[in-house]
């Protein structure tokens, strides 16, 4: 999944194949998803879910790479990537985002941020997605 060393350096936790993680979880850095998590995700760096990777509840990130499967809202400030092997249930808002043939999403689609030179900051986003109505999460 990574192919650059300063990639790893950069990671801050890994939720391994066979590994169940029930709570919420924070990071400053990025997050790799192997296995599954049970609760909310906040990152100020990327989130990145691999082929077997599944997240029951709502993800907060910079990026986000959807390899496996999310069951909740996706808030993604920067870019978001549902890769060809990516399921998500719930709604997603970024600035950017990228569905690959192949890819599901199935819930609504928000960009966010356009036009701005950075995107909004995880706290005013974060109060956002509380807000919504008919949250999958």
């Amino acid at each position: 999944m990574f192919t650059k060393k300063k990639e790893l350096q950069k990671l801050d936790a890994m939720i391994g194949a066979n590994t169940l993680f029930e709570g919420n979880c924070f990071s400053e850095r990025s997050i790799c998803v192997e296995g599954t998590i049970r609760g909310r995700v906040e990152s100020k760096g990327s989130v990145i879910l691999g082929t077997n990777g599944k997240v029951e509840g709502d993800i907060l990130a910079t990026s986000v790479v959807v390899g496996g499967q999310v069951v909740g809202n996706i808030v993604a400030t920067g870019h978001l990537e549902v890769t060809s092997t990516g399921r998500v249930k719930g709604d997603i808002m970024s600035p950017t985002f990228v569905i690959n043939e192949g890819g599901i999403v199935d819930g609504m689609c928000r960009m966010i941020g356009v036009g701005q030179e950075t995107p909004p900051q995880l706290e005013q986003v974060s109060a956002v997605l509380e807000e919504e109505p008919g949250s999958a999460g």
